[in-house]
């Protein structure tokens, strides 16, 4: 039975996806329009892979997959792990993307170039996927015990250091132009800013990545110069180079790494409570929400103060009227989410 619900998945995903997107497109409004498909196509996405991964570890592929790999303990679990991920996980994700494409395209005005969406999807994916799958072998190929923790502390210092360089040396990525390098604030001097290319598909973002002097990035989508004018675009570019400054980056790698340690201490036999474990992880994560929304403040704060108050209410301004972020969020939400509602952001510049 499992078997059969992985195989209609995807079909399934992509159908609801498809009725959720002509739906969204009812909006009264563009706007309104592009941040119903948005939240949407997240919702579906998440609900699609979380379904897939529950039903392909308890179907007979991964029973047979497990079977058929003629190999240590750690490395046939490994296998089992990449292909419950990518089968059970990202194949369903992405018919949720593919399925909300027509919509997106009445909403824009963009015809959708599949094949890219493709490639920029599994792209993203493999930024996603491949550091935790690195993380867990490195887990599972460790002595159980404390060793087991070092590896996995060790490997997750491997992906912090190492992942930001490698996505601005593989991925959609390329250099500032010279009108691009305009706007870019004279805060960001040693730091190193990298232009992503999002095609057809208009996603205006920044973020910034990497610890280590030298090897930190500070990456913005090219949709954000097109989207933002000059000066609130050098606004949001001091926003991330304001989680450089501040620590920021770091400070939220260390919380993170600090509330999921109960688990592997759990997992690797080192406590016996597991589910008390789990239960305080839960926690730890919960409470790392408030500093990282404490942090863009800050970093909103840091900006203002270089670029301007009204070049950096003007970004959050327009970021929500394009529906792009959020302006207000429910009560259950703000305890959930990392990042505050652009309604709260901007009510602290004033």
């Amino acid at each position: 039975m499992h078997a059969a619900v992985v195989l209609a998945l995807p079909v399934l995903a992509y159908a609801a996806s498809r009725l959720a997107g002509a739906a969204a497109v009812r909006a009264a409004d563009r706007v309104t329009a592009a941040s119903r498909l948005r939240r949407a196509n997240r919702l579906l996405q998440a609900a699609a892979a979380l379904v897939g991964l529950f039903v392909f570890t308890d179907s007979e592929f991964a029973d047979a997959l497990a079977a058929a790999l003629p190999a240590p303990d750690a490395a046939s679990a490994f296998g089992v792990l990449a292909a419950t991920v990518l089968v059970g996980g990202v194949l369903p994700a992405l018919a949720v993307h593919l399925g909300t494409r027509p919509a997106w395209a009445a909403v824009t005005g963009n015809a959708t170039d599949y094949a890219a969406t493709v490639r920029r999807f599994l792209a993203f994916a493999a930024v996603l996927v491949a550091p935790a799958l690195f993380v867990v072998g490195a887990w599972l190929a460790a002595p159980s015990g404390t060793a087991s923790l070092l590896a996995v502390v060790g490997a997750a210092a491997v992906v912090a250091v190492a992942l930001p360089s490698l996505a601005a040396r593989f991925g959609p990525v390329r250099e500032p132009t010279a009108a691009e390098a305009a706007v870019v604030p004279a805060c960001a001097d040693g730091l190193r800013v990298r232009v992503v290319e999002t095609g057809n598909h208009p996603v205006a973002n920044a973020v910034a990545a990497g610890v280590l002097p030298g090897a930190r990035y500070v990456f913005v989508t090219d949709a954000l110069f097109r989207t933002l004018d000059a000066d609130a675009t050098t606004a949001v570019l001091a926003h991330e180079v304001a989680h450089h400054r501040r620590g920021h980056v770091l400070a939220r790698f260390l919380a993170t790494g600090v509330a999921l340690a109960p688990i592997f201490l759990a997992a690797n036999g080192v406590v016996e409570a597991f589910v008390p474990a789990i239960a305080l992880s839960a926690a730890l994560l919960l409470a790392v929400g408030p500093l990282v929304r404490w942090t863009e403040f800050d970093a909103d704060a840091y900006a203002a103060a270089r670029v301007g108050d009204a070049a950096m209410e003007r970004a959050l301004a327009t970021l929500a009227d394009r529906g792009l972020v959020p302006t207000e969020r429910s009560r259950l939400a703000r305890l959930f989410s990392f990042h505050p509602a652009v309604g709260r952001r901007r009510g602290r510049l004033r």
